[in-house]
């Protein structure tokens, strides 16, 4: 599956073709902040669910001013609000990892408010599907090939078009609903799609 950016340069999406071997490095932009290295990391996570190798290849570049035309360039709306620092997290009972789940919680291309409502939000939708993780870990039935395959597509086109991280875990909430998998599809679908969005995937059992 190829991947796809939107191009602050030519306004519209484009196709991104890394090296053969398919071989992608990420960069950050001089003067990122912290939404830029959150996207930068995230981008390093999907990758590696697509499949694609980091290191020597064709760059997307993170934040920053336009890197010129050999690169993929995410030019990333700004953050509203000082970004906590975490000592300021732990009183609030949030972690970084809280962080960077509210900070992938709106399309990198949108602005995005810095509140404690919506990271306390970010938050709770981590823990629910970090507990559907923890459940679902010793579910050992197989999955339905069919029922699985859907869903996993649907994740793949997202994430591989523009690092569509909210539509991403809108899919994984999904397949989470009652009687829309079967316990093994899900438990299958959270142990390959959460690496993906820097969470924590349910261990299959041994057999």
């Amino acid at each position: 599956m190829g991947l796809t950016f939107y191009d602050p340069r030519a306004g519209a999406s484009r196709d991104f073709k890394p090296a053969a071997p398919p071989a992608v490095g990420v960069a950050l932009g001089e003067g990122s902040g912290p939404r830029e290295r959150a996207v930068a990391a995230a981008l390093g996570d999907v990758l590696a669910f697509l499949g694609y190798a980091a290191g020597p290849g064709r760059e997307v570049v993170v934040g920053g001013a336009d890197p010129g035309s050999g690169s993929a360039w995410l030019s990333v709306a700004p953050l509203g609000g000082a970004a906590p620092d975490d000592a300021a997290l732990t009183a609030r009972g949030l972690t970084p990892a809280d962080w960077r789940f509210f900070l992938g919680s709106t399309h990198y291309r949108r602005p995005l408010a810095v509140s404690w409502d919506a990271l306390a939000a970010a938050r709770g939708e981590r823990a629910r599907l970090e507990a559907a993780a923890r459940e679902h870990a010793a579910v050992t039935s197989e999955p339905s090939p069919r029922a699985l395959a859907g869903y996993l597509l649907r994740f793949r086109e997202a994430l591989s078009r523009d690092l569509d991280l909210p539509q991403a875990v809108e899919c994984v909430r999904d397949g989470l609903r009652p009687g829309a998998l079967s316990p093994g599809s899900r438990a299958a679908l959270l142990r390959q799609a959460l690496p993906a969005l820097g969470l924590a995937a349910p261990r299959r059992s041994p057999s």
